[in-house]
């Protein structure tokens, strides 16, 4: 199962730049029906799998292009949206996310216990095509369509004094123009060295507490409240990023995971985790809310979709660089602390690369 789930996180990146671009050209209104289709249909035959082949099909790549549907065409289209406060729109899109995990985690579980995972799997696809089309029906690509105009400040004496709000008059690129510049391979790869470290944490953190003599209900506890405190990151630091700015938004969040990550090399007592699945996982909410901000900030919305499905694989390579790295270092140690101190040297690297971003023009 571990190779369907790799093929389906692979298969998710590259979709992602795939529904973005069709975002670009078609809307988000029939990417989004269609994904809902396709993913529904992958979760419905999978109810009905008896063969390990079929699998890699209806899950790792049917499902999979399910999920690369739904966040950067509602990332893209929330940008068109908002000019003022997008921070928070953007923060409140992405807190669906880690919603979505505390809804329907136990959900799950007691779907499988009660009725079996075909059941399971069955309803939750029942439910992610409802979610879809209902989402389709009442999305608009951008407020043009409907005679509106995007959400701006009221005017005020900043902007009778000609500032503006932030992103609101970036030049908007296509793609062949922004992969010739510096910030898209930057923030590419600030992306993926940031996501080894929150790859390591999700999938290995479990089973470094249990080695530590925490049991695994409270392991468990620990590992669910970084999506619950990632919600809270992605709507507060969200709105903080309007104020602080996109580039120093990155180094100071990006800064704050790293130093977090000190702290189970540094102690190992319950207490000491508790502080860094907390303080992670507000950090991690923040940072998930500002890549999309960064792609309309520094590219504008006309490809938005594209070039942030383009930042999403990156994210999808050091997602799948993570686990294997922190697997393959305890394998060789026995321990992994190791792994721990390579993130931060990562996440280092990342806050490096985010240091020597170019302000977006105005």
């Amino acid at each position: 199962m571990s190779a369907v789930f790799s093929l389906a996180f692979i298969a998710y990146g590259l979709v992602s730049i795939v529904m973005g671009w069709l975002t670009d050209r078609y809307g988000p209104r029939r990417v989004l029906a269609a994904g809902g289709v396709i993913m529904a249909a992958g979760a419905f035959l999978t109810a009905f799998c008896h063969e390990m082949e079929f699998l890699f099909i209806t899950w790792g790549i049917m499902v999979a292009v399910g999920v690369g549907t739904c966040y950067s065409p509602t990332a893209a289209t929330v940008s068109k949206w908002f000019v003022h406060r997008k921070g928070m729109a953007m923060g409140t899109i992405v807190s669906g996310i880690g919603l979505g995990t505390l809804v329907f985690s136990p959900l799950s579980e007691h779907l499988i216990q009660s009725y079996g995972w075909r059941t399971a799997i069955f309803v939750v696809g029942l439910i992610a095509l409802t979610v879809y089309v209902f989402a389709a029906l009442i999305i608009r690509g951008s407020p043009e369509e409907m005679g509106l105009e995007p959400l701006r400040a009221s005017a005020g004496p900043e902007h009778e004094k000609g500032s503006a709000e932030p992103g609101e008059f970036v030049p908007s690129m296509s793609v062949s123009e922004a992969i010739r510049t510096r910030n898209l391979w930057f923030l590419f790869a600030i992306h993926g060295l940031w996501t080894i470290g929150l790859a390591v944490c999700l999938s290995h953190f479990v089973p470094y507490a249990t080695d530590l003599g925490i049991k695994t209900t409270t392991a468990a506890a620990m590992l669910g409240s970084v999506g619950a405190m990632s919600i809270l990151g992605r709507l507060s630091l969200g709105v903080l990023t309007e104020q602080w700015g996109v580039r120093r938004s990155i180094v100071i969040i990006l800064s704050s995971q790293a130093a977090s990550m000190l702290l189970p090399i540094i102690g190992t007592s319950p207490w000491i985790l508790w502080i860094f699945v907390l303080a992670f996982g507000f950090g991690y909410g923040g940072l998930a809310s500002i890549f999309p901000l960064a792609t309309a900030e520094f590219f504008g919305t006309r490809s938005m979709g594209s070039l942030f499905g383009i930042l999403l694989l990156g994210s999808t390579i050091g997602g799948s660089v993570g686990p294997l790295l922190a697997g393959s270092v305890f394998d060789v140690t026995g321990s992994y602390r190791y792994a721990f101190i390579s993130c931060v040297i990562f996440m280092g690297m990342g806050i490096a690369l985010a240091a020597g971003i170019k302000r977006a023009s105005r």
